[in-house]
């Protein structure tokens, strides 16, 4: 390697064809690769979903979850099964385990399911898919006071012209209903005709079909036959002959039914700035960049769809997710130029300008080479690769730093300037490819990280990574040539400008040099000679941090707040509420946020209230989170979404705006639950339980018992459970009577199925559309408890009998949702916290350490298990630690490779606490909590701030091999060193400073790490200066004793 990096530098164009060839690669690929506002990830879940019509929970959950969870129980590979059963719906959600080959899962869960014979008839085909998070740049909103069928059609024009336009290649209208022909047949209709509605069902399904008849063989040509018959509109129902007499008169389905040609009967309302409302969304695939798509879109509004909009119609961009990303792009690019232009300058004072302006072009050369190599990995440019650029602002230059100041020094001492630039670079490779490769170590852990959160962070070490590999590249093989040339000393600048700097870098010098010989040296001979005394001061610094972590004064929470510009309340009323309740509910809600918002006007003097999207019968879910919704259709449930000013606008935080409209809000008699987020990415509540029994009375023992005790800890409210108390529902069951009369409960169940849900006669394809057709009762028939009993049964002899003389009715509850986790029932207690007061982490480890094992002692058979952002913590800090652990090994294994010793690395490993020292003070400075970003800028310190003890080592052993006395090889190698060890702290530092200071709010949940990098750096550097020569000077003088020898004795060739 030595003889490449010679051969580079004094050839006349090698190094720069190289470095033409990073950047053109880089070029290309910056301008042409995929742009998205989050990385796209696959998920390690299977979801299997039926559709079961009429059917109970209780039903749904006997006829169709448990059948499925018993016939996947035994595929290996499944982490974990959780089903949801509803009215009308089952799904089961299948988490395989990390590593699974999720292709082949999914075929053999799908081959499983299609093994199940027992489902009922009524059910539909199972749909067994992958979850995977889709890229949606963009939803606008269609409003206005129309009939819900001109929304819907509008929708689905908008759909396919953008569809039509090249840009774009996914559309979909979205939270409209479906349509459906509902044939309305009277009970009295029924009884003068002998007819039931099963009857009339398998009539219209005979009368509306075409049907293939074969074909005749003509002399020269092949003639189809055909029988068409299909029915489409109610017109064509409408003529369906139902009864036919000998004599011909006939009994047309107009004149003994109702025939609506409408939409489903299913409980979904939206409005949009209060307006009744269809939205279309435009997603992003393949290679198609967010800007782009974005632009495509409004010119399309602008141009098309704008000028022809029906009367009465206006159409909003509801989302647009491009916002986010370019907010993002603007604020890292902007924080990264000033971080670059603030390393520049500290190397202009410490070095000379030339060489510090090629030290810095090295950075831009491994951000460019970066992205030559990004799309060959999966990478794209996402805010997370964006973030993973920041933040390898101040590591990059650390090795580009090493070797310039290096050739520098060389050129200082005399050596000519190719000569310098070869000595130079050849002496610090060891330890140049050391730090390299140690820091992209510490940083291998984050890309192993668990879940789903692991998966959306991945691309933050991945770019740090390839940038550091671009880095040492470009440090070994392209600066030395260009440092080759330059001529540094008694070189003097032609321009004032030039001279001024090279004065100040004068001063700069004299200033470090007495520094060096006065402060450092005596403090570095203390800590030699009382090493004991040091290291003991090392230690109790490390104990008051831990104390400082373990006391709470820096508090512990997993994932910050993520500023957006959405803030949403979701309401859950009594089961059996009807949608308009919840709708009057909801608006209330509604008027409370304009109430809100009214009282933070914005300094701008711009409306703080954007938008405002109002949904039910489905809540809303934003982020990245919002892939695991299970979109279930339930009229009780609601959503009131606030779009606020942009973040770079307003003053004013979600947050803000979130306790004020819950204040303003208060308590609403009909409303059970009602929740707010304001949060970009949703992990779920900071303290969710999930709990399950043996018996029904003991699990809700353990809940009402954990919610006790969760109310009386200050800083948590909003405690709930998902209990419900279920709607009511009608059980009949056979009186002996019916057995006499003919009637089966099987046949009993299906007439009282057609009478009040609706029997299906066809399916028929009108355009895009499916449209079912069901013949049912009249809605006025089917009203209340009192039309059930009076409903008359068809008996096998044709008369016909009120229900109540058949069947035996009782009322009681059935539950509305039933969740099920590893074959059990759950029932999930949530709570949120006021981070002022308390942490999410705090109340968990008093519950898991207190409350659940005492709940456990008391109630037989109850297990409990952490969900939301618990689990996911749960899921991502163990596999962090056990792989930081194998990471530090490597980073170990690495150094003993290099020293050839199995003290040395340990040595320079010593260092890693002590960043954690700096790391804690500026959070503690800046009134930080730490988190998960936190935890990242923390291991990507472990990698930072071994680079200076790997350097002042491996000079230390060079000043031993001289043959000095082990203390003044020490002092020696750190005093020598001393100026690159703080060059490339002060440059981190710097690089990541504007971070650190920046007051934009989107920006707040990137200053932890920033903070932990920075601050950790810049102390844990000072620390390690003094205890590296510490522990050095300890280790040595235990081999001096082990071998019989005294510390004052030189070693020839000796190492540590």
């Amino acid at each position: 390697m030595k003889a490449l990096i010679a051969w580079m530098a004094r050839h006349p164009v090698a190094a720069n064809l190289l470095m033409g060839f990073i950047l053109i690669a880089g070029a290309v690929n910056m301008l042409t690769m995929k742009q998205e506002v989050f990385p796209l990830i696959e998920l390690d879940v299977l979801e299997a979903r039926v559709e079961y019509q009429g059917a109970a929970p209780d039903e749904v959950e006997e006829a169709i979850v448990q059948r499925i969870e018993e016939q996947i129980e035994g595929i290996d590979g499944i982490d974990q099964i959780t089903s949801v059963a509803v009215q009308g719906t089952g799904v089961v959600r299948i988490e395989l385990s990390r590593g699974v080959h999720v292709a082949s899962k999914l075929d053999e869960v799908k081959a499983a399911i299609d093994r199940i014979t027992t489902f009922p008839a009524e059910a539909e085909r199972p749909e067994v898919r992958q979850l995977v998070t889709r890229q949606r740049v963009v939803e606008l909103a269609l409003y206005g006071d129309v009939s819900e069928s001109v929304l819907r059609e509008l929708a689905y024009r908008v759909k396919d012209e953008l569809s039509a336009t090249p840009g774009i290649s996914l559309v979909q209208v979205a939270r409209v209903r479906e349509y459906e022909v509902s044939i309305e047949v009277p009970n009295d209709a029924l009884r003068a005709y002998g007819l039931t509605l099963q009857d009339l069902a398998a009539t219209v399904r005979r009368s509306s079909l075409d049907l293939p008849s074969g074909d005749i063989k003509a002399a020269g040509e092949s003639i189809l036959l055909r029988a068409k018959g299909r029915n489409y509109d109610r017109a064509d129902f409408e003529n369906i002959v139902v009864v036919s007499a000998a004599t011909g008169a006939k009994v047309r389905l107009a004149e003994i039914a109702r025939i609506d040609d409408g939409f489903r009967d299913e409980d979904l309302i939206m409005r949009y700035q209060g307006k009744p409302a269809a939205f279309v969304q435009v997603f992003r695939v393949g290679e198609e960049k967010v800007l782009d798509v974005v632009r495509v879109v409004d010119r399309y509004l602008g141009s098309s769809l704008r000028p022809g909009l029906p009367p009465g119609i206006t159409v909003d961009v509801w989302r647009d997710d491009s916002i986010e990303f370019q907010n993002r792009m603007r604020l890292l690019i902007k924080n990264g130029l000033i971080g670059l232009a603030l390393v520049l300058g500290a190397l202009a004072l410490f070095l000379d300008l030339r060489l510090a302006f090629w030290v810095s072009a090295g950075i831009a050369v491994s951000f460019v080479g970066a992205f030559a190599v990004m799309p060959w990995v999966g990478l794209s440019i996402n805010m997370m690769s964006l973030f993973g650029f920041i933040l390898a602002i101040g590591i990059v230059v650390d090795d580009a730093i090493v070797t310039g100041e290096n050739i520098y020094a060389e050129n200082e001492r005399g050596t000519p300037e190719v000569e310098a630039a070869v000595r130079g670079a050849q002496r610090v490779t060891l330890p140049v490819a050391l730090a390299v490769a140690t820091t992209v170590a510490a940083f291998v852990p984050l890309l192993f990280a668990p879940g789903t959160l692991g998966k959306f962070l991945f691309q933050i070490p991945a770019v740090v990574i390839l940038v550091l590999v671009v880095s040492v590249v470009e440090a070994m093989f392209i600066l030395p040539h260009h440092l080759a040339h330059l001529h540094i000393t008694g070189f003097t600048p032609r321009t004032r400008v030039g001279a001024w700097l090279a004065d100040l870098r004068h001063a700069t010098d004299r200033a470090l040099r007495r520094v060096v010989e006065g402060p450092l040296t005596r403090a570095l001979r203390f800590v030699t000679t009382h090493y004991v005394v040091s290291l003991a001061a090392g230690l109790a610094v490390l104990l008051v941090t831990f104390g400082i972590i373990s006391g709470g004064y820096v508090r512990f929470v997993f994932f910050p707040q993520v500023e957006g510009r959405y803030v949403t309340a979701s309401l859950e009323l009594s089961q059996g509420a009807t949608a308009e309740t919840t709708l009057a509910a909801a608006q209330t809600i509604e008027r409370a946020g304009y109430t809100a918002a009214r009282a933070l006007p914005d300094p701008s003097g711009r409306d703080l209230v954007s938008a405002v999207y109002l949904s039910v019968g489905q809540q809303a879910v934003a982020g990245p989170g919002a892939v695991g919704a299970l979109n279930l259709v339930q009229g009780n449930k609601a959503s009131v979404v606030f779009e606020l000013l942009d973040p770079e606008v307003r003053s004013v935080t979600s947050k803000e705006f979130e306790l004020h409209w819950r204040k303003a809000v208060g308590t609403l008699p009909d409303v059970k639950k009602l929740t707010f987020a304001s949060n970009v990415i949703n992990l779920g509540s900071p303290v969710q339980v999930e709990l399950s029994a043996r018996s029904e009375e003991g699990l809700a023992q353990a809940v009402q018992a954990l919610k006790e005790e969760l109310s009386r800890i200050d800083g948590v409210f909003d405690v709930r459970d998902d209990r419900e108390p279920g709607k009511q529902e009608v059980q009949f069951k056979l009186k002996p009577s019916a057995r006499m009369l003919g009637l089966t409960l099987d046949a009993l169940s299906q007439q009282v199925r057609a009478a009040f849900f609706g029997a299906e006669a066809v399916r028929v394809q009108r355009g895009r559309d499916e449209v079912r057709v069901y013949v049912r009762l009249p809605r006025r028939e089917r009203a209340s408890l009192a039309d059930l009993s009076r409903y008359r049964i068809r008996t096998p002899v044709g008369g016909f009998v009120p229900l109540h003389e058949v069947a035996e009715l009782s009322l009681g509850y059935g539950p509305s949702t039933i969740v099920r986790r590893g074959g059990r029932r759950v029932t999930t207690v949530f709570a949120e916290v006021d981070s002022a007061l308390v942490t999410g982490q705090q109340v968990n480890v008093r519950l898991t350490g207190n409350v659940l094992p005492r709940l456990q002692a008391e109630i037989a058979g109850l297990a409990y298990a952490m969900g939301g952002e618990q689990r996911e913590q749960g899921r991502t800090l163990p596999s962090l630690a056990k792989n930081f652990v194998l990471a530090v090994f490597c980073m170990y294994a690495l150094l003993a490779l290099a020293f050839r010793s199995y003290v040395q690395p340990l040595i320079v490993l010593v260092s890693i606490p002590f960043g954690l020292v700096g790391a804690t003070l500026g959070h503690l400075i800046m009134g930080l909590s730490f988190g998960l970003t936190s935890l990242f800028g923390l291991v990507g310190l472990a990698g930072i701030i071994v680079n200076g003890s790997l350097v002042l080592v491996d000079f230390v052993n060079e000043e031993l091999a001289r043959g000095k006395p082990a203390q003044q090889a020490i002092i020696d190698a750190a005093k020598g060193r001393f100026r690159p060890i703080v060059l490339t702290a002060v440059t981190t530092f710097l690089g990541i400073f504007p971070l650190i200071i920046e007051r934009s709010i989107q920006a707040q949940f990137l200053i932890p790490l920033a903070v932990a990098i920075g601050v950790g750096v810049l102390l844990g550097t000072a620390l390690q200066m003094l205890i590296t020569p510490a522990l050095a000077m300890w280790v040595e003088d235990l081999r001096m004793r082990w071998s019989g020898g005294t510390r004052s004795e030189p070693s020839e060739g000796a190492q540590l």
